[in-house]
């Protein structure tokens, strides 16, 4: 038996107040889905230069101070638009190394490297406020899009305010959820 569960039957038992972290607990998790453009990201940058096309991006790693490497997924990819998006990443200060992975019939994958890096990366506030992160970052419209998963709702909302450290946080919705709701939210892999 967990000690919340331990901590809520002797509340009930003896007639005692349960804390407030031990009562959040009712809830299981916490989803949070937000927005965000976000200043000097080398990625995000590219999603407001392509406003039309839907990356995905499985994650990056910062390479030495102010260098990251990342990848991106162009989903939906014409030749057109694989091309406009190399001559970008080509064209545009700051990007040291790009490089088309792959491409199939409707996705490029693409490898980059910049030093035009934010201060902060959402990665690191996602972290930093105890959240994981839902199935793989998106960059529509010129917004970085994520999804997290929580275990309070102070995570949630502290989150959400440290975001707005990083750029314009367009919208944040916390959303009580279970933790089956989350794992069937993430889980691509179900056979």
């Amino acid at each position: 038996m967990s000690d919340k569960i331990k901590q809520k039957a002797q509340a009930v038992l003896f007639g005692l107040t349960v804390p407030q972290e031990v009562q959040e607990s009712n809830s299981a998790m916490f989803k949070v889905e937000f927005g965000v453009v976000h200043h000097n990201c080398p990625t995000n940058q590219v999603s407001r230069a392509f406003p039309e096309v839907r990356f995905t991006s499985p994650g990056g790693f910062l390479v030495k101070p102010n260098v990251v490497e990342e990848g991106l997924v162009v989903n939906g990819a014409t030749d057109e638009i694989v091309e406009a998006v190399l001559q970008f990443l080509g064209s545009t200060r700051g990007y040291d190394e790009y490089e088309l992975l792959e491409r199939t019939a409707d996705r490029a994958f693409i490898r980059w490297r910049a030093s035009c890096t934010p201060d902060k990366f959402c990665s690191q506030m996602v972290e930093k406020n105890r959240c994981f992160q839902i199935g793989m970052e998106v960059q529509h419209e010129g917004l970085e899009q994520w999804q997290v998963g929580c275990h309070t709702r102070a995570q949630a909302e502290q989150l959400l305010k440290d975001l707005e450290q990083l750029g314009d946080v367009r919208y944040g919705r916390i959303v009580d959820c279970s933790w089956e709701e989350l794992v069937d939210a993430s889980d691509g892999c179900r056979g």
